[in-house]
């Protein structure tokens, strides 16, 4: 059987300027890549020292530890890995033939946001440059999106 990725991976690994391109709508620059997920989520060092998580399936960037202290200890429960990065959903992507290379990442065929469901019939492996860019747009449009039930033009009103 092939070894299992883990979890998370040094962001020195990767072209990190490429991977958050789509995504400096929403991360500090001052901010330093740590870490990213075999779900594609990111783990960011501030200068303060607080550790931040920008999370790709809910489209937002939130502090998750004070210190590295904090964050060390925090990230050796297995309740708070499920909660943070949906960790249980790699061993069971794996049960099923799904087996993120480095290169690569975990992700939604149809995102929970828009109605997909979490289910292993819903889970892809992605490219992590596709799948970061796809999340980063995605993200950012339903941040712009009007509120439900504002009025919007009908394009047949353009005309």
């Amino acid at each position: 059987m092939t070894e299992l990725r883990p979890l998370m991976i040094d962001a020195m690994q990767y072209d990190c300027r490429i991977l958050l391109a789509e995504w400096t709508w929403l991360t500090p620059p001052s901010d330093t890549p740590l870490f990213i997920s075999a779900f594609g989520d990111w783990v960011f060092g501030n200068p303060d020292g607080s550790l931040w998580v920008l999370s790709v399936l809910e489209g937002n960037y939130t502090q998750v530890a004070r210190n590295s202290q904090e964050y060390n200890a925090l990230n050796k429960s297995s309740e708070w890995l499920e909660q943070v990065f949906i960790a249980g959903w790699l061993p069971i992507a794996a049960e099923h033939g799904l087996m993120p290379r480095k290169d690569q990442c975990l992700g939604w065929k149809v995102h929970p946001l828009v109605g997909g469901k979490l289910t292993t019939s819903n889970l892809q492996v992605f490219e992590m440059t596709v799948y970061q860019s796809i999340m980063g747009q995605f993200h950012l449009q339903l941040q712009q999106a009007p509120a439900p039930g504002v009025a919007s033009k009908s394009w047949s009103n353009l005309w």
